[in-house]
């Protein structure tokens, strides 16, 4: 076979290789020093073509050179065949995780990427399989070590991969996945199975938020009898209500579009009898925009009044009293059921059914204040130090661009006020209290982050996905380092547990790999 290259072209039926003169030694030469040497995307493909013969001639070529030289070239004692066998496994395992885990890439897609690469086991079959074997060694739910206890705060959602349930617990304040499983169905008996398996892993919840989904509220009741669950604010009210906004504007305009089409067909009206008719469908047709133009100035009125008395703190920095801040919400939701609207009104009575456990957070914040204050900082630190982290707030949760620049600005020029009055303590001081208020939970957003996060490999896998990947994505989450935002340069076990992670995610995985087959090897 060393001498041998086929020809797909010019081979008979009876003979299938034969040995082509013009490949001299040294082209066959260059051909391998080029294949070993020279780490260019599409070469291997250029030399086949430029030369008529296949890629598996060339790493054929440049398999024998590399074997050659290793013997003289190389520092210390040369490699086996089997060492460089199992070094080219990881390394093959190596660019399946860093494209499946960081790059989302399809299972494929990774086959054809490790093909043009020249790696080794890199079919389809062989690296999903690789991945999952992974997989089983990663545990589903977060361990804690040597027996300890480790209190959260729980957000908890679903999501569906072809109709099958996820269940996932995040700590929105790390951000961390806490436990994410592959279902039967999201009824109670499901999440309380869910939850208690975060308790036997030393996890004691503070506190709950989710939306208003039966089987979690139920759950949630059964195993933490006592612990406060915080509604969505978003599911509960923005969710609910906000859309009316955009639907009544869309009313208000249609029927100004209705009056003007009516003024000038009135305009073109000849006969008297024609006249008063159009004149009459005109006024009409008037009637009804101020109408819907006034419904529409009222339900926003009343829509912003709820959504502002949702704020944290007020003006001043200062906690909003809940007390004051229901009522002033039960005073807009009146208003609004009067309205003649009546698909709202279902909207408004489940609102009211939640509002005494929507404003949870209220009284969160008061006593994160009085822990800040304990902690002997200035009053007035505090309290601009939470206008900051409001404004933060508020700008991840804007949609319009023009409301985010404006937030994003008004955080800046806060924080930007406290440095100059702080000095060099601005940082400790910021790290301190912003680590305090976020301890004031008022939705389940983050973990419709991450759900958005597990849906980008959902979409990469044809929307099928088993408990397997669903561990290794767990890990990769929890293990990776942000980039960018409020947590950049952490990972959420950092912030979680509070200990620096030495080691890159890629490489505790490999460990990881390494261990298992020692302990398999030695069973």
């Amino acid at each position: 076979m060393n001498d041998i290259d086929i020809n797909h072209a010019n081979c008979d039926v009876s003979v299938k290789f034969y040995r082509r003169k013009d490949l001299t030694v040294e082209t066959r030469l260059y051909i391998a020093f080029m294949a070993l040497l020279c780490n260019r995307w599409g070469l291997i493909t250029q030399m086949a073509k430029q030369y008529a013969i296949s890629r598996t001639f060339i790493y054929m070529l440049q398999s024998q050179l590399n074997t050659a030289v290793e013997d003289y070239f190389y520092v210390g004692s040369a490699p086996s065949k089997k060492e460089l066998t199992i070094k080219g496994k990881e390394k093959s395992l190596e660019y399946a995780l860093l494209l499946r885990l960081e790059g989302k890439c399809s299972i494929p897609s990774i086959s054809d990427i490790l093909k043009r690469m020249g790696f080794a086991n890199n079919s389809v079959g062989t690296i999903s399989q690789t991945l999952s074997e992974l997989g089983r060694y990663l545990p589903n739910t977060l361990e804690i070590d040597n027996d300890a206890t480790l209190y959260v705060y729980l957000a908890a959602d679903e999501m569906f991969s072809h109709s099958i349930p996820i269940l996932i617990s995040v700590d929105p304040i790390s951000s961390a996945i806490l436990r994410i499983e592959l279902a039967e169905s999201r009824k109670t008996e499901d999440w309380i199975n869910h939850f208690n398996k975060l308790k036997e892993n030393g996890i004691e919840v503070v506190l709950v938020t989710s939306d208003e989904g039966q089987g979690i509220c139920s759950a949630t009741g059964s195993v933490f009898p006592g612990i406060n669950r915080q509604p969505d604010t978003f599911h509960a009210i923005s969710h609910r209500l906000g859309k009316w906004v955009n639907s009544l504007e869309k009313s208000a305009y249609a029927a100004m579009a209705e009056e003007y089409h009516c003024l000038e067909v009135f305009e073109s009206a000849k006969t008297e009898q024609v006249i008063q008719k159009r004149m009459d469908a005109y006024f009409d047709a008037k009637l009804k925009a101020q109408q819907a133009i006034m419904l529409y100035e009222i339900y926003k009125f009343l829509y912003h009044c709820i959504i502002n008395h949702l704020q944290v703190f007020d003006k001043e920095g200062n906690p909003c009293d809940r007390k004051t801040a229901e009522e002033n919400i039960r005073i807009a939701l009146d208003y609004m059921i009067g309205l003649p609207v009546n698909k709202i009104k279902k909207e408004v009575n489940t609102i009211y059914n939640l509002l005494d456990d929507l404003l949870e957070y209220l009284d969160t914040a008061g006593e994160v204040v009085i822990k800040l204050n304990a902690m002997s900082i200035s009053p007035y630190i505090i309290q601009a130090f939470s206008l900051a982290w409001q404004a933060q707030k508020n700008a991840i949760k804007a949609k319009k661009s023009e409301r985010r620049k404006y937030f994003v600005n008004k955080e800046k020029e806060q924080l930007e006020m406290i440095r100059m009055i702080l000095g060099d303590d601005f940082e400790p001081f910021k790290t301190t209290v912003f680590l305090e208020l976020d301890k004031i939970i008022q939705s389940s957003a983050i973990v419709e982050n991450i759900n958005s996060i597990v849906r980008t490999f959902l979409n990469t896998s044809r929307n099928r996905i088993n408990q397997e990947i669903l561990n290794l994505i767990m890990f990769y989450h929890n293990h990776r380092r942000y980039k960018a935002g409020k947590r950049k340069g952490k990972t959420p076990m950092e912030l979680l547990i509070g200990a620096r992670q030495e080691k890159d995610w890629l490489e505790m995985l490999m460990d990881i790999e390494k261990k298992q087959k020692i302990l398999s090897l030695a069973a």
